[in-house]
């Protein structure tokens, strides 16, 4: 198992691959070292491995700086899947590296995707494809993406002869089977790829859930990656200071810093990090980004959001969260945050729907989903290897 050293994407795979080892598999996970306790939990043997990544984070500027990494690493990773003697490949949706090790060396592999499955922008709503648009990065920048990302895609084809996909599609390929951490029905109608399963977000029941105080708490988290606006944790406190709310505001070790935000109003608190499973648990309202992770532990909570999506699969999984009942996808200024809120706390409705989806989630055997997706893989490479 080949991770990218994002926490969320890293959580994922952990999860796998603890499935994985119970499932009577041997298990080696290639990983950032925060995650090797975690891992060896579990029961699997663990390899240090956070490459370096690309600062730009905004579309194909990512694309084209993960192919360059691929480029520096491949030839390493190669190697050490080879020693090892490694018989199939579970990579990240992100790691082009072990991508072109596993076609390589002839793997067979299966995609870890832990971001919501992204429809075809045509199916997408024309707000959520606005808000989509105005976080992409500027005409300049995408074209010199491309020439970066071309440059390394010929590189790599020359030298190990593996085609990594064109850059709008690199993260999404549908050649190998693909696993999703949600279910059927929280993707909805548009569906899934052919060659995509539904595994479950595989995480523990949680905490057990709490009465919820007076006053209500609102807790605020926009995850680990795109948590670096300052205007946006102001807008919500600027949306909740002095209300009839408690307001736990996590900046998830991000650039922005709780004393930036000072002075606060009384019913406020800032941290750095907290434990969103914990916090969730007695929250009333989750404000959040909308990423993958952070919505299936808000319902495992039965907690209503408002969506504040920043980037790709959040736009789509936030509109989703708002279509199920269980949420609102506001805009990003403060009376718009307060309003939403305020909805949501007024009624019991989205609450209502929240234990509906908890009980859905907790009863939805993922790990029966992981073991016909892997025996399907190695069955499929004993026909074509035979």
């Amino acid at each position: 198992m080949v991770n990218a050293p994002f926490y969320s994407h890293a959580g994922a795979m952990a999860r796998l691959a603890g499935v994985l080892v119970h499932q009577g598999h041997e298990v080696i996970v290639w990983g950032p070292e925060a995650n090797r306790q975690q891992i060896e939990a579990f029961g699997a043997r663990f390899e240090p491995h956070a490459p370096k990544l690309p600062t730009k984070v905004k579309g194909l500027a990512l694309a084209a700086g993960l192919a360059a990494t691929t480029e520096r690493i491949a030839e390493s990773l190669i190697a050490q899947l080879h020693s090892h003697g490694v018989e199939l490949l579970v990579r990240d949706n992100q790691t082009t590296w072990a991508l072109v090790a596993g076609d390589y060396l002839g793997l067979p592999t299966v995609v870890s995707h832990p971001m919501f499955p992204l429809a075809g922008p045509g199916a997408l709503p024309a707000k959520v494809r606005r808000a989509a648009a105005a976080a992409r990065e500027s005409e300049a920048d995408k074209q010199a993406a491309r020439e970066q990302f071309d440059a390394s895609w010929l590189s790599i084809a020359r030298r190990w002869g593996v085609e990594i996909g064109d850059i709008n599609g690199v993260f999404h390929r549908t050649s190998e089977p693909t696993m999703a951490y949600t279910t059927e029905e929280i993707v909805g109608e548009n569906g899934l790829p052919t060659g995509w399963s539904c595994i479950g977000p595989l995480l523990a029941p949680g905490p057990t859930l709490q009465h919820r105080a007076e006053p209500p708490l609102v807790y605020a988290c926009f995850g680990t990656s795109y948590n670096f606006r300052a205007d946006l944790f102001r807008a919500v406190i600027d949306a909740l200071g002095g209300r009839r709310v408690e307001v736990l505001i996590s900046t998830g070790k991000g650039k922005v810093k709780p004393a930036s935000l000072e002075p606060l109003p009384e019913n406020v608190e800032i941290r750095e990090f907290v434990p969103a499973r914990e916090v969730l648990a007695r929250a009333s309202v989750h404000i959040t980004h909308g990423g993958c992770n952070s919505v299936h532990e808000s319902l495992l909570a039965a907690v209503p959001m408002v969506c504040l999506p920043q980037a790709f699969d959040q736009f789509p999984l936030s509109e989703r969260v708002e279509q199920l009942g269980v949420g609102l996808n506001p805009g990003e200024g403060p009376a718009e945050i307060r309003d939403a809120v305020q909805g949501l706390l007024a009624t019991a409705k989205a609450r209502e729907r929240a234990r509906e989806l908890r009980e859905h989630l907790r009863n939805y055997d993922g790990e029966a989903r992981v073991a016909a997706v892997i025996e399907g893989a190695l069955a499929e490479s004993a026909v074509i290897g035979g």
